[in-house]
């Protein structure tokens, strides 16, 4: 600002000097001209006087005196060159179209000014007619402007020099004096400050234009307030990008999906996750398109979708929505296997009910190998019976649906699982132990009952001949839970197959469960029943030794201290 200001100024002071000095030098010229042009017009009226009264006499006198430091030229009436003092009349040319001897001629007197070629200068001219008819001419060269400019450069730049220092600091205390109040203004109180009357509109505008940011700004404030409190409450996870990929805004589901704490910042895709698919969705969103993809993070199935954001048609940014679709992804694969493996368990003993039914209906079997054949049928039946109802009851308890609960007595239902499973203990020689205390629970008496019924019949199908099952029930007041026992001293479990057991249709040994006419959905469905009761279940297994199956019951579900 001080070199504009000085540079204004310095350029003002030159324009305004060399004009005055041009304007000066003009009038300086011209006075000078008038006052040479009268000067020689009384030398021309005194010469032409001696000429009348004494002619050559007279001129001589003239030439012979050093005070004339003009030039008189004597020309004849019709032109020719009679005498001149500064040069050899004879050599000169005739006069008679020269302008002060015409007009000399006509009027009595006569003015001009012009360059000397002859003399290289310019000269005025003052003429007179003699008494004889010839004329006089009396001529002195004089400075031109330029050469008056010339002579007075030294003094201009002088005076350029002094103006310029003057104008230089002239600016600098004028933009002191200008920048002052601007540099020390208060922003946000602008009209409380003193200050000169040119600045007061720019304060005033400031000021209204504070009011305006403070309003917008609160309004954005609201609206963010709002904003969060809205995407705070959805479980699906909200990101949204400015124009340049970064996250302007995060809501609490999306940093839990990226394992992101509160005070951690999260400013771009790569403090969020760094997926090269995230980075791609976004720009085909910041594109205008909107776009899918489905990320891995950790050990979760993440879908995102994106989608523009405009304002009045123009493009600002892009929303993220985040879904964990996990268990999505997790129930269409269960249920995949599921339909495969369930078709695979009715094809089997549909397929050996077919063929004993075949075999005899054709009479390829002797009379003494059909009961043998019938019994077959009847057990594959049997089977595929407990196998339907099984399934119907497995999707039962997928369904999730509420279940009455009541007071319980776990030592009761597994009283009940063990009349139920006596008859198969006994087929096998196979012992059971009861031990049973007191052990109350709330909970739905018929998803209890198939609990303990299906691992004590697991426990017995799985058992060896002549072995033992022990089933205990107690409580643990410390911890207000209700404990139910099953242990075997069966073919035991191998330690990589113990997280698989409670999968569906997952067998251990497939021969000696089809054997013993297991459908591979005990372990499941006790292990929804469960979780419908709020318990929960944990096996210990040494193969070739047994397994002990504990459930752990609280007493309350709704008020569980376990």
């Amino acid at each position: 600002m001080k070199s504009k200001i000085f540079r204004y100024v310095s350029i003002s002071m030159a324009v305004v000097l060399a004009a005055a000095m041009a304007v000066m030098i003009l009038i300086l010229n011209n006075h000078f001209i008038s006052l040479e042009t009268s000067r020689l017009e009384s030398e021309a009226m005194l010469v032409q006087a001696g000429i009348d009264a004494g002619s050559d006499a007279y001129l001589k006198s003239l030439e012979a005196s050093d005070d004339a430091n003009y030039r008189i030229t004597w020309i004849a009436a019709n032109g020719d060159v009679l005498y001149d003092s500064k040069a050899d009349a004879s050599q000169m040319e005739n006069h008679s179209d020269r302008a002060e001897f015409k007009e000399a001629l006509s009027q009595g007197s006569g003015v001009a000014t012009r360059y000397s070629h002859t003399m290289a200068i310019r000269t005025i001219y003052a003429a007179r007619k003699c008494g004889d008819g010839s004329v006089i001419r009396v001529a002195e060269n004089y400075d031109t402007a330029g050469i008056l400019t010339m002579r007075m450069i030294s003094p201009i730049l002088i005076i350029l020099i002094a103006a310029i220092t003057v104008a230089s600091l002239l600016a600098r205390r004028l933009a002191d004096e200008i920048a002052e109040p601007i540099n020390t203004l208060d922003l946000d109180h602008p009209l409380q400050q003193n200050t000169y009357d040119e600045i007061q509109p720019l304060l005033v505008r400031i000021d209204k234009q504070n009011e305006q940011i403070d309003e917008q700004l609160n309004e954005l404030h609201q609206k963010k307030k709002e904003f969060e409190a809205v995407t705070s409450s959805i479980s699906e996870g909200i990101i949204l990008l400015n124009r340049n990929e970064e996250i302007v805004s995060i809501n609490d589901a999306a940093r839990s999906l990226f394992d992101k704490t509160d005070d951690m910042d999260v400013h771009t895709l790569d403090d969020l996750c760094g997926s090269e698919q995230m980075h791609r969705l976004a720009k085909t969103t910041l594109a205008g398109g909107s776009s899918e993809e489905i990320i891995q993070f950790r050990d979760a199935d993440i879908r995102l979708t994106g989608h523009p954001i405009t304002s009045h048609g123009v493009l600002t940014g892009a929303s993220i929505l985040a879904c964990d679709i996990t268990s999505v992804y997790e129930a269409e694969q269960t249920r995949r296997e599921f339909t495969a493996n369930v078709s695979h368990e009715l094809k089997t003993p549909l397929q050996s009910i077919m063929g004993s039914a075949e075999l005899l209906e054709n009479h390829l079997v002797k009379p003494e190998d059909t009961d043998k054949f019938i019994h077959k049928i009847r057990f594959e039946s049997a089977r595929m019976l407990t196998l339907i109802d099984d399934i119907i009851r497995l999707s039962q308890l997928d369904e999730n649906a509420s279940v009455e609960v009541s007071r319980l007595q776990l030592k009761d239902l597994a009283r009940e699982a063990h009349e139920a499973v006596a008859a198969s203990a006994k087929k096998r020689n196979i012992t059971i132990s009861m031990d049973l205390h007191d052990a109350p629970i709330k909970a739905n008496n018929r998803l209890v009952y198939e609990i303990a019924y299906n691992l004590l019949g697991n426990a017995i199908r799985y058992n060896h001949e002549n072995g033992s099952v022990t089933v205990k029930t107690w409580h643990d007041a410390e911890h207000h839970l209700s404990i139910l026992s099953v242990a075997d001293t069966g073919i035991g479990i191998p330690h990589e197959a113990q997280s698989r057991i409670f999968e569906r249709f997952y067998r251990v040994d497939k021969s000696h469960s089809r054997a013993t006419g297991g459908t591979g959905l005990g372990l499941s469905i006790v292990k929804h029943a469960a979780a419908i009761c709020g318990a929960r279940i944990t096996v210990t297994s040494e193969l070739g030794k047994g397994s002990v199956f504990t459930v752990k019951f609280p007493e309350d579900p709704g008020n569980d201290k376990a």
